[in-house]
């Protein structure tokens, strides 16, 4: 049987995955397949085949730069842009990173679920145990999130060519000699988009 498309109104599922690689890289890699062939678009990690590493770090195949602090940070904003946290611990270990990914996820109201239980108490209040992912997605499904702004570090490439469109209709407005109502109002919603646009987090600065 063909797995079932899984949608909110017009769009796919949004889901990340979370979980120590070192420890339970293959049940991750799992993870992110099956989420794949139940349609769900998994946005970090697409690819979680191991490319590289720095000191404890582990570099997969869809981390585009090899810098710590923007995978790390890539990783965050797609818990934000996600409807769901697949959170992934076989033996109920959750690494520090993993556990850092969890409170983000819990402190934005992104939706946490594992089908095993956390060793760490506190972690157990957050994360929902499900026995299946199939039931993760209908509970998703029935309360989806709203549509995020994806942002630069997530979509660079879609998120720089709508930069350069609200960047020109900026310059056509400061530059138009036949008379605009209102030019200040006009750049000035145009700035607010671009911000939404870039959408680069404040705890990259």
């Amino acid at each position: 049987m063909r797995p079932t498309s899984r949608r909110v109104g017009e769009r796919h599922l949004n889901g990340t995955v979370s979980g120590s690689f070192h420890r339970h890289m293959g049940a991750i890699t799992a993870a992110v397949q099956e989420l794949a062939s139940l349609s769900i678009r998994v946005l970090s990690p697409a690819d979680p085949r191991v490319v590289a590493q720095q000191g404890e770090f582990l570099f997969v195949a869809s981390d585009r730069v090899r810098s710590v602090r923007l995978v790390q940070d890539r990783h965050l904003e797609c818990i934000r842009a996600a409807d769901f946290l697949w959170l992934v611990c076989p033996d109920g270990y959750v690494g520090q990173s993993a556990s850092m990914e969890v409170g983000f996820a819990a402190a934005i109201g992104v939706p946490i679920f594992s089908i095993h239980v956390p060793s760490d108490l506190t972690l157990r209040q957050y994360v929902t145990t499900i026995p299946t992912l199939a039931v993760a997605l209908r509970v998703v499904a029935a309360d989806p999130r709203p549509i995020s702004n994806e942002g630069m570090l997530i979509d660079p490439h879609a998120s720089a060519e709508e930069a350069h469109h609200i960047l020109e209709r900026i310059e056509a407005t400061l530059t138009c000699s036949s008379g605009i109502d209102e030019p200040a109002r006009r750049v000035g919603r145009e700035v607010a988009e671009l911000r939404t646009t870039l959408r680069m987090p404040i705890y990259t600065q």
